[in-house]
């Protein structure tokens, strides 16, 4: 397999509940669970799991993965701040928890999703570091080795894990940074499977007779319009839906994208919960753009820098933001562009100093497949946010401790409605995931946004 980086942790270990493709939660480890009170969830564990090495997986074993999340040592962990809500454990059996949130926490369920289990014992004896090297769960697969001077890994079939493949012994990932090298792997043979080969070179390989497929998947990706200083034009709603009106998204979807996605005007797609089916997306419209950059005062227009990152990006983002640049030009929006390296980028987006960009791209959070977080990214809620009206929060607070799922689901909906006339963003389009494939690789399944290589059938 030809990968532009890791896909690995999903084929080595398991949480406790896992993301269905329709966006609801399925059992993983966790059979089955129920809300016992506003605050105490109770969750029912498989039996006769155990890991790679060998220990058994417990009650204990949830116990023990939260506990360590919440020590002081793994604070800055991202799926430390999924065990934020929780203030107590308590092992009710061998094979049943007890979890006690600090609030109502109406997507506990989905948070777990993304708590991979790990053997207590191990991680005592080896630590996070030497653990990341020697990972040990009770997926599909296990590591051989990193691979770390030939770049490419691989993981073997892991004979005791309760979901196992029957078909593959094992997986080679080769780490191809470009999609026209990964293009070439497969072409020539070195690989059976190229994941985002690009969108230009899908008909040249169907051609070819690869099995190509091109699909939406989450997150969506836009442009920040931040509302947080009051002397930029950019704090004027009707500047922030000018802007929207001026950008030709049907154009830059058949021209750039290959017509494999459309416009979203919401920040999810609509599988996840809560997902609003009558928001409309903004028109292409100068006249009208123009017509509102006159009445916020702008006829004349403005300067403003926007600061993009490319790494880990498709190949047609760059002419993606040429256009948009283009569109926003002939409204009177002058847009310098800059480009800087992911690790920047993310500094900007963590901490809210923008090192002097006006706006800069982000994707809406699509954690769990809920559009709880999704509004939380463009609310006070974030950090560093960069839009922020405190008085949303009360009700995107409410809506994330709501535990009745339709009264939910109307609040998420009420609140995208809101958020689409309040242009906190330029809304692009989801993200696009490709793969090509040889025809020997008879299934591929694609669940919850992922394909899922464990269950890959091959044909003779």
């Amino acid at each position: 397999m030809a990968t532009g980086g890791i896909h690995s942790w999903g084929y080595m270990f398991d949480a406790l509940t896992t993301l269905a493709d329709d966006g609801s939660v399925a059992p993983s480890l966790a059979t089955h669970w129920e809300i016992k009170s506003a605050t105490q969830w109770r969750f029912h564990l498989r039996q006769g799991i155990q890991f790679s090495n060998g220990e058994p997986f417990t009650a204990a074993t949830v116990q023990a993965v939260i506990d360590t999340l919440q020590s002081p040592e793994l604070a800055s962990l991202y799926a430390a701040n999924e065990v934020r809500t929780i203030v107590g454990v308590t092992i009710v059996d061998t094979y049943t928890i007890d979890i006690v949130t600090r609030t109502p926490d109406a997507i506990l369920d989905r948070r777990l999703s993304h708590i991979y289990m790990v053997p207590e014992k191990a991680w005592k004896e080896l630590g996070q570091d030497r653990f990341a090297m020697e990972p040990i769960g009770s997926g599909p697969y296990q590591l051989v080795d990193w691979g770390m001077k030939r770049g490419r890994y691989e993981l073997k079939r892991n004979p005791s894990s309760w979901r196992r493949n029957t078909d593959i012994d094992l997986i080679r990932f080769q780490v191809l940074p470009d999609p026209t090298t990964r293009e070439q792997a497969l072409t020539s043979g070195q690989v059976d499977l190229a994941y985002n080969p690009g969108l230009d070179n899908l008909k040249v390989l169907s051609d070819l007779g690869f099995i190509v497929v091109a699909r939406e998947r989450s997150p969506v990706e836009g442009i920040a319009l931040p509302n947080r200083d009051p002397k930029s034009p950019l704090s004027d709603v009707r500047v922030r839906k000018a802007m929207n009106h001026a950008i030709n998204r049907s154009e830059i979807a058949a021209t750039l994208m290959q017509n494999v996605t459309k416009t979203n005007a919401q920040g999810v797609l609509p599988e996840m919960f809560g997902y609003n089916p009558n928001i409309e997306s903004y028109s292409f419209d100068r006249d009208l753009a123009r017509r509102m950059m006159a009445e916020a005062g702008y006829e004349e227009g403005f300067d403003l820098t926007l600061t993009v990152r490319l790494e880990g990006k498709g190949p047609e983002w760059p002419s993606i933001y040429q256009a948009v640049i283009q569109d926003l030009t002939a409204i009177g929006v002058r847009v310098t562009l800059r480009s800087v390296p992911s690790q920047e980028w993310l500094k900007m987006w963590n901490t809210g100093d923008w090192n002097g960009a006006d706006m800069i791209p982000f994707s809406w959070t699509s954690t769990y497949r809920d559009a709880g977080r999704a509004i939380e990214t463009v609310s006070c809620a974030k950090a560093g946010a960069f839009f922020c009206l405190p008085e949303l929060m009360p009700r995107i607070n409410a809506a994330a401790q709501e535990l009745d799922r339709d009264k939910r689901r109307m609040s998420l909906q009420q609140l995208l409605a809101e958020l689409r006339d309040l242009a906190p963003s330029i809304n692009l389009f989801p993200q696009v995931e490709t793969v090509a494939y040889r025809k020997r690789i008879e299934t591929l399944p694609f669940e919850a946004g992922y394909y899922r290589i464990e269950k890959i059938k091959l044909g003779k």
